[in-house]
This record gives structure tokens, sequence and C-alpha cells, in this order.
């Protein structure tokens, strides 16, 4: 049988770098089942990856779910042994008891018409309604375009168990939601303009974003529902060497300090903002200073000592070293309680008030000492990482497999220096929303799972464009334009080996924290260095 599925936001990098493919086996662990246009959709919010196959042609003869097909008086008769299977399977069971949960708890909107999951949503779309809460709310601002009168804008963040997206409200329809809608409360949304994320102003993971017009509806929603108070995937204090500049992430903290409100003169305005300085630190042994602005300065207010404060949506600034911006989009909750945050309190209680911290510099890189591992060592050394830790090694490896199905060990890229972010083709060239800028030409990057062994075992990492052109010998241009080129390239760069400077680092996938090995540089093998290695070892043994 076969059945759409949409996949949560959370796991588009996981189509995105070659591990998720076609006839990939994976296992859903957290979902829900929506109808949509009299079809059942199955919204996937996590899963579990069991075995890829790669390209080997249709398996069977697949049909669509129908979902008349399970009422009452239909359906083929069954046998004893097909009986005896539905008993003994039990993910089926599974399968089919949630399933059953779903159509008995299925939620309605006022208007009767069933709800929409965030992730759905794109501008083809007339008539949905979503349930989502409110997770943030703007103060009302002005703005003024030349030659036009003053006008009014308010903003909000909306998120339900599959995704989050930005709304706006202008002019009337400030006056029409503002007072009506409190932040933390749970809404039936409808008839509002789906229209592309400005990402330039906004912190929200979306490709969209909604514009409330003058026909939409906002009601409120029962409070006993499954919508999520909050969604994080949290970044280290130690990782933000990786994230680029304007970036947004998610970190959770000790604050060690809080600095004083000061008065200063915007550079880009000329206006006076306030700012208050805090300084953070975690469990990776790193410290950086995160600066809140405007309201959220002044009004900043604390109970204790050294609370637990998690932050959703800052921005990342290369301001001596790495920093962080606390923005109008920015959320920030003191001692949540999730997993995290008391492992951090845990941690500093018992060890963290008398570490020595490092703090990020523009000469910091965290893979200048990296231990020689086997591949079996660094699995057992990955699998005690603390969530949000990670680890980096060297290992030297053969290329035994790569992912090179058409379209899923590249992608197009922003040509722009420094951005390298996703583009999308439409009647103008290739569009990048980061930068807001349109290209005649994408820059084709590599983005790739390798397989990689040694005499312990084997594990798929990750490769970006710097390490696919190293192992795959020439750029990824030259393959999109030549896709006959694409199997004996990879066949003539399998069975090579590699010194690989690597890392493991634990990511938040929903609440399941996982691994993800990751190849930061390929360096051939030199076989002098190599025996002088060798000869290290054997001393080190005595022999």
């Amino acid at each position: 049988m076969s059945n759409p599925c949409i996949l949560g936001t959370n796991l588009g990098s996981q189509v995105e770098s070659g591990a998720v493919v076609k006839n990939t086996i994976i296992r859903l662990t957290k979902y829900s089942i929506k109808p949509i246009s009299g079809k059942k959709i199955i919204l996937a919010v996590d899963f579990d990856i069991l075995d890829t196959f790669g390209d080997i042609g249709k398996i069977g003869n697949p049909v669509n779910v129908d979902p008349e097909s399970n009422a009452p008086g239909q359906g083929r008769p069954t046998s004893g042994a097909d009986q005896q299977q539905q008993i003994t399977n039990p993910y089926q069971q599974q399968f089919n008891q949630q399933q059953q949960q779903q159509q008995q708890q299925q939620l309605v909107s006022p208007s009767g018409g069933p709800v929409f999951p965030i992730s759905s949503l794109n501008p083809y779309q007339n008539r949905w309604t979503i349930m989502a809460r409110v997770t943030q709310k703007s103060d009302i601002k002005t703005w003024v375009k030349p030659g036009a009168t003053q006008g009014r804008l308010f903003n909000m963040t909306l998120m339900d168990e599959s995704s989050e997206i930005k709304a706006t409200a202008f002019s009337q329809q400030v006056d029409d939601f503002y007072n009506i809608i409190e932040e933390g409360k749970v809404y039936f949304i409808s008839n509002a303009k789906v229209d592309m994320a400005k990402k330039q102003f906004s912190n929200v993971k979306n490709d969209y974003e909604l514009i409330l017009q003058r026909d939409t509806q906002i009601n409120p929603a029962p409070e006993n529902t499954h919508v999520p108070e909050m969604r994080y995937n949290f970044v280290s204090l130690s990782s933000l060497a990786e994230v680029n500049e304007k970036e947004t992430v998610d970190v959770v903290a000790i604050i060690k300090d809080i600095g004083e409100v000061s008065n200063n003169i915007s550079q880009k305005t000329n206006r006076p903002v306030v700012k208050r300085d805090l300084t953070l630190v975690d469990n990776t042994g790193f410290t950086t200073r995160l600066t809140l602005w405007g309201n959220q300065a002044e009004s900043f207010a604390v109970s204790g000592s050294n609370p637990v404060i998690a932050f959703k949506g800052v921005s990342v600034s290369n301001y001596g070293g790495k920093s962080l911006n606390a923005f109008g989009g920015s959320t920030f909750k003191l001692n949540p309680e999730i997993t995290e945050a008391f492992k951090l309190r845990s941690w500093f209680d018992q060890q963290g008030q008398s570490t020595n911290f490092q703090s990020h510099t523009s000469e910091y890189s965290s893979s200048n000492a990296a231990p020689r591992m086997t591949f079996d060592e660094f699995k057992n050394a990955s699998a005690n990482l603390d969530p949000m830790q990670q680890l980096y090694f060297e290992a030297k490896g053969t290329v035994v497999m790569m992912s090179k199905t058409e379209n899923t060990f590249y992608y197009p890229a922003c040509p722009t220096p420094n951005c390298n972010k996703k583009v999308t083709e439409d009647s103008n060239g290739w569009r990048c929303e980061k930068c807001n800028l349109t290209h005649p030409e994408p820059e084709y990057r590599y983005i790739m799972g390798v397989n990689i062994a040694d005499h312990t075992g084997h594990n798929w990492l990750q490769a970006f464009n710097d390490a696919g052109n190293i192992i795959v010998g020439r750029p990824a241009v030259e393959l999109v334009m030549n896709q006959q080129e694409i199997k004996p390239t990879f066949d003539r760069a399998t069975f090579k080996s590699y010194i690989f400077r690597c890392r493991a680092k634990q990511e938040t996938y929903g609440d399941e924290a996982k691994t993800r090995f990751t190849i930061v540089a390929a360096t051939p093998v030199s076989w002098v260095d190599e025996s002088k290695h060798i000869l290290k070892e054997l001393q080190s043994y005595g022999v």
C-alpha cells in the first residue's frame, strides 16, 4: 500500500543531507493523520532510519490507501492467516491504534471543516484552517514609506505540532486582532494570505508567512489540545563557531552574569536604543555574550542566582568572535521544565561553577586537536555524549559507498560569498530568500551521504562541498551538466582511502537526541606520514 506523507520542517535536513533518499526504509515514531481534500495524509514529526537500498526500482505494485476500505462491511474477506498476521505485527497494530485515536479525537474548525497542519500551507491553497499556539506576539510598530502615510503593524509566531509560521497584521487588522490575541493561547485561524517569507525580517524557519486580511477569522481553540507550548532545536555554545553570521538559533544555557541596562545610539538609525548584556555558559565549556534590546532589556528580571534560560530565535553575530542578539521575534523562558534545562542545572551545581570557560575568538577552531580513532572507538565515544555536545576525531578510512541518486548529492546554492543557502528557481532566475537577490545561475554544491569503513566497522557520514570535491574528484557542477558521468565518476571515487577529520554531534529532533556524523575535511593518505603515525603507536605500546 502507499499513502502521501508530509514531513515536518524539523525533518527537512534529513532529505537535504541525503540521509533519506528513494527506497529508504523508515519507522515513524511520532506522527499524526490529517484529512486533507478528502484524503488521509500522514504528518511525520519524527522517524528512525532503518536501512537504505538506493535506486532499485519499484517494489511490487503499491496502491493508494482507500479510506473507505476500512469501513464496516467493505473490503475483501479476511483469511485466518491474514488475521494472525494482523495480530502478531506490533507496528501495524500500533499504527491502527493511533489511527483510531486520531479519528476519534479529530478536531474540526468553527466552520465545520478539517484543521490543516502548518507544514501543509502553501500559496496555492484557498480554503484552510489551522489550530496554532501564539508563542510570540510583538508590540505594535509604526512604519513610513517615502511619499506615503504612516502605517502600523504587529506580528506573531504561530506553532502547531508540525511546524511554525510568522503572521503579520497591518493597519485595520491591527485594530481588529491585537487586543484579542494573547501570547501562549491557542486559536483557530483561517482566511489569511499565504505569502513567501521575507526572511530578512524574520527568524521563523518557514518558507512562507501569513498576512492577516479583512476576512481573516481568529477564534479561541480548546486548551486541552495536543498543540505544544514551545519547540526548540538547541545549538550548544561550543558549536556557534560553525554557524554563519545572521543565522538564527535556539540556545539553552546558565546565566553567569547579568549586565546593567545601557543607553546607546544606533549606528544604523542614529536613534537611541536600550540594551543589556547577559553572559551565558553551558556544559560544553564555552561562554558567550547575549544582548537583549529594547523592552526585553528594560524589563528583564530573574529570581535566584545563575538560572537556566532557554532562548528561541536569537541571531548569531561575528562581533568579537561569536555573540548572540535577541531581537523582536526572539523569546525566552527562565528555568524551563525540559530535559536540557534539568541537565544543565545539575551540571552547574556539581561542577560548572568551578569551570574555566573558553570564549569564541576569530582564531578558534574546535577541530585543531582531533584524536585518531577507529570507527568502533568513535561510535562508543559518541554514544556517551550529552545533548548538544560534540566530539571531533580523526580517522583513516575507505570510501565504500556514496549517495548518488539524481538530485540527492548536490543542491543549487546562492553564489553570494559566504551565503551558500539553497536557492529556488523562478521565472526571473534563481532566488535566494536570505540575500533577497535573484541570480542568473546557482552554484551547485555537494551535500551527500558517504559510507566510510575501516577494519573495525563502517558508518554513514554527511559530506559538504569542500569534502565532496576531494572525495569525488571534480566539482558538482560538472556532474549536474553531464548526468551520464555520475555513475562512472562515483565508481572511480569509491574504495579510495583518506584521513578524515570528522565531527559527532548530538542534535535534537522533536523530543529525541540523535547523533549526526559529519566530515569536516578529507585529506589523501600520505603514506610517509601514516608510517610515522604507526611507528609512534607501536612505541606507545613499548614495541
